[in-house]
C-alpha cells in the first residue's frame, strides 16, 4: 500500500509541475503578445503619421495609407510569430514521461487489487460448497449439524460482501 501512495504522490508531484511549466509559458507568451500590442500601437500613432506624411510627397494619399497600413501588418506578423514560437522545454517532456509511468503503475496495481479481491470470492465459495457438503453429509448423520448450514451461509455471505 506504501508503493501505491508513493506512485500516487509522485503522480500528484508530476501534474503540478507540468501546471506550473505550463503556466510560466503561457505568461512568457502572454508578455510577448503585450509587447506585440504596444508596438503596434506606437507604430500606428508616430510611425504611421511620420510615414504617411514623407509618403503623400511621393505618391497620392490613397496609395501612401495603404503603404503604411502593410507595413504595420508586417511587424505585427513578426511580433506574433515570434510569440508563437515559445514551445515546451524538455523539463515539460521529462514530466510527462514519469507522469505516463506513474499511471501505468498504479493501473497495474489497480488490476492486482482487483485481482486479489476475485481470488478471494473464489476461495470463499469454495469453502462455502465444502461446508454445505460436510454439513450436508453430517446433517444426515446428526439433524443438530445440519442446522449449521443456514448460519455458515449467512456468515460465508458476509464476507464475501465485506470483501467488496
Amino acid at each position: 500500500m506504501d508503493e501505491t501512495l508513493l506512485k500516487l504522490r509522485v503522480l500528484t508531484r508530476a501534474e503540478m509541475t507540468l501546471a506550473k511549466a505550463n503556466a510560466r509559458r503561457v505568461a512568457a507568451r502572454s508578455r510577448l503578445y503585450v509587447i506585440a500590442l504596444g508596438m503596434i500601437l506606437i507604430t500606428v500613432v508616430m510611425v504611421n503619421l511620420a510615414a504617411y506624411e514623407y509618403l503623400t510627397t511621393l505618391m497620392s494619399t490613397a496609395a501612401s495609407a495603404l503603404v503604411v497600413a502593410a507595413v504595420n501588418a508586417v511587424v505585427a506578423v513578426l511580433v506574433m510569430a515570434s510569440a508563437s514560437r515559445i514551445k515546451p522545454g524538455p523539463e515539460e517532456e521529462m514530466v510527462r514521461e514519469i507522469r505516463e509511468m506513474a499511471l501505468t503503475e498504479l493501473s497495474a496495481d489497480a488490476d492486482s487489487i482487483k485481482q486479489n479481491f476475485s481470488q478471494i470470492g473464489t476461495d470463499i465459495e469454495r469453502i462455502r460448497s465444502g461446508f454445505s457438503s460436510v454439513s450436508s453429509a453430517l446433517g444426515s448423520a446428526h439433524t443438530g449439524l445440519g442446522s449449521l448450514s443456514p448460519i455458515l451461509g449467512l456468515v460465508t455471505s458476509m464476507l464475501k460482501k465485506k470483501s467488496k
